[in-house]
């Protein structure tokens, strides 16, 4: 079938034309009267019959002989081409535009009704709802400005990706962004686009929402950037795949907004790839959303927010939280995502207001595959924020943060300290893991032969102003495993957290390191679970006024006050043992010898220290866990033979700890000087 053309020759809006030919609304008419286009071919609307200059560029909606209405919805099946306008200028800024001024209520400056159309190159602005609102599906929104009338403020020519080569990598820094390859959807009364009553698999690249047309000053829309509203497998991408695997992609800039930089409600299989929310297009400048930069909510099922590098999110300087996840919003991906910083850019200061991921949901009971998460943080950077890193609070559940950078520059050597916590956990969370070995519930995948998967998932959380990890209330079920807590990312250098490097208030039943029935270190090799957690200003781990929770196989030393921490923890609280003698063979075999009290007839497990330090309170390697169970009078005698120290000239000194049967661990017992034969 032979697409049928339609061409606009007037700037007038009187809905005056013959045939195919007249102004737009007449043609908007005639296209949906017609009704020829198929999504194979669609019709086309032109702008041929027009020239623009700089002075008389502009349709003015509502203010012709038609009257103050808003121009029909498009139902056709069209593509809707400014670039076919004479006198077209991208690089100059002369466009074609629509005005709104002349028109009340909410009218809006498009609206999609028909599907499959495709929008291009066309300036929409002041008008008083939206720049675009689609209630249909499969709508391409590309090469066209929306929003910001930019007369006489221009501060760079809009630039087109058929007009402007790639840049040379060799040249050009890991994150380019060139001004806008699709649209500026800006200065509109309510949002900027909104997608809403089941309008699915609509697509938006390259646009910039919020901002001027230099993508580094705030022209807000009045409501959110974007919103998707009970509309499916809608997408959001900076660039397009092929082009995921060149470094120098095309963000959308989506800032600057009154209300939230984007927000999917009841909505499913969005997918958001190379964004900017909060940050300007420089990647340094704050443009901060009123609000979040992103919120998800309601009960939207399987967000992919963020994909591998380039096609990352930054989620920064917004007034509220970089992203927010509520209510019972379920399976949800949040993958390099670079929240309070800007991405690869460590001296911008851009912090959240709030914190960079704030997670409320509890999930909704849908888990990624065969695994226990319903949201998933993997491969973040989250720092610089005024709260928290993350914050994992509410009824949130099912919730794993894995192999992020949580208060640290990207070359995770320098701190970028959020204000509180690198991660604070708190209301009735529950179900919640903060390190892992891999991702294999996104798709199995194998670390390559030899590498070794602790340093390949660890978490860094280190350089925080307040305390590496909190936990507090009536929080449960909490995993701390394979993270960094107070070193760089070597795990060796010092990078602490202004307080504790984990502090849990009021919240039991939590598992720092190993589980107390499950694999525990022995003959000194370093097992998968344990955690580095070391030089924090005050205790390494700080408990207070709770019991049942487990710290064992963990490497804890060099933290400016104790090991562990012990407050108000009451008859619960199990006393460390009393180490009699310790003797370190040249080969580094150990035998350990002691004494503990406990409850009558109750067997405990003592796990044994080397750490090159007298001072109480380090436990830099764990040579191994044994059993041992108390007599009639709570007494018990150990002994423990055949651990191996790998360091053994450089560990002169003995502690040991001990955990009940309720999981509550001791405070690490007063180390002993160990003699060394052979």
């Amino acid at each position: 079938m032979l697409l049928t053309t339609y061409t606009v020759n007037s700037l007038g809006d009187n809905n005056v034309g013959t045939g195919n030919t007249g102004d737009l609304r007449y043609v908007i008419n005639r296209a949906n009267e017609l009704n020829t286009g198929t999504p194979s071919t669609p019709d086309v609307i032109q702008f041929s019959g027009v020239t623009l200059t700089p002075g008389n560029h502009t349709i003015f909606v509502g203010g012709g002989a038609a009257g103050a209405v808003p121009l029909p919805a498009l139902t056709a099946v069209a593509t809707v081409d400014g670039t076919t306008a004479g006198g077209v200028d991208n690089l100059a800024g002369l466009m074609l535009t629509l005005d709104g001024r002349h028109l009340g209520g909410e009218a809006n400056g498009l609206t999609l009704e028909g599907g499959n159309a495709i929008i291009m190159a066309l300036e929409i602005v002041n008008f008083p709802g939206n720049g675009i609102l689609i209630h249909s599906s499969n709508n391409v929104i590309g090469g066209d400005e929306v929003g910001y009338d930019a007369n006489n403020q221009r501060n760079n020519p809009t630039g087109r990706i058929t007009t402007l080569p790639r840049p040379d990598p060799a040249t050009t820094s890991p994150v380019y962004v060139r001004p806008p390859q699709g649209n500026v959807i800006s200065g509109n009364g309510r949002h900027g686009v909104l997608v809403e009553n089941g309008a699915n698999n609509n697509l938006f690249q390259g646009n910039f929402i919020g901002t001027d047309i230099s993508g580094t000053k705030a022209r807000g829309n009045g409501g959110d950037g974007v919103v998707i509203k009970n509309s499916d497998n809608n997408k959001l991408y900076g660039t397009t795949p092929p082009d995921q695997d060149n470094p120098f992609v095309f963000y959308n800039v989506i800032s600057g907004n009154k209300g939230n930089g984007l927000v999917v409600d009841d909505s499913d299989s969005t997918i958001i790839y190379a964004n900017f929310f909060g940050l300007g297009a420089d990647n340094r400048t704050p443009v901060g959303n009123r609000l979040n930069g992103v919120l998800i909510k309601g009960n939207s099922d399987g967000t992919r927010f963020g994909l591998n590098i380039p096609l990352g999110n930054v989620a920064s300087a917004n007034g509220l939280n970089g992203v927010e996840v509520r209510d019972t919003a379920s399976r949800t991906l949040l993958m390099n995502t670079f929240g309070g910083i800007a991405a690869f850019n460590p001296s911008a200061q851009v912090g959240n207001q709030g914190n960079g991921i704030l997670i409320t949901t509890n999930g909704g009971g849908k888990y990624f595959g065969s695994s226990e998460f319903s949201t998933i943080i993997l491969t973040s950077q989250l720092s610089g924020n005024h709260l928290n890193g993350v914050e994992i609070s509410g009824n949130a559940a099912a919730v794993q943060v894995s192999q992020s950078v949580i208060g640290m520059q990207t070359n995770g050597a320098t701190a970028q300290p959020n204000l509180k916590n690198g991660i604070e956990i708190s209301g009735r969370a529950s179900n919640i893991a903060l390190g892992g070995f891999e991702p294999s519930v996104l798709g199995g995948s194998e670390f390559p032969e030899g590498e070794e998967p602790f340093f390949e998932a660890a978490n860094l959380i280190s350089g925080n102003r307040w305390n590496g990890i909190s936990i507090s209330q009536h929080v449960s079920n909490v995993t701390i495993i394979n993270s960094f807590i107070g070193t760089d990312i070597s795990g060796s250098n010092p990078a602490g957290n202004g307080r504790n490097g984990i502090y849990i208030v009021g919240s039991s039943g939590n598992q720092i390191g190993s589980p107390l029935n499950g694999p525990t270190p022995g003959n000194g090799v370093t097992h998968l679970d344990r955690n580095i957690i070391a030089f924090n200003a005050h205790d390494g781990v700080q408990v207070n006024r709770a019991t049942g929770n487990s710290i064992i196989g963990n490497s804890i030393y060099q933290n400016g006050r104790l090991g562990i921490h012990l407050i108000g923890c009451g008859i619960w609280n199990p006393p460390a043992p009393r180490l009699v003698s310790a003797q370190i063979a040249s080969n580094g075999t150990t035998q350990v010898r002691g004494t503990l009290i406990g409850r009558p007839r109750t067997t405990y497990l003592v796990e044994v220290f080397a750490d090159p330090s007298a001072k109480p309170g380090n436990g830099k390697i764990s040579l191994g866990t044994t059993q041992v169970t108390t007599d009639a009078r709570g007494h018990a005698q150990f002994k423990i033979t055949g651990l191996v120290d790998p360091q053994p000239r450089a560990a002169g000194f003995i502690s040991a700890t001990v955990t009940g049967p309720t999981g509550t661990t001791s405070m690490f017992s007063r180390p002993i000087r160990a003699q060394r034969i052979g």
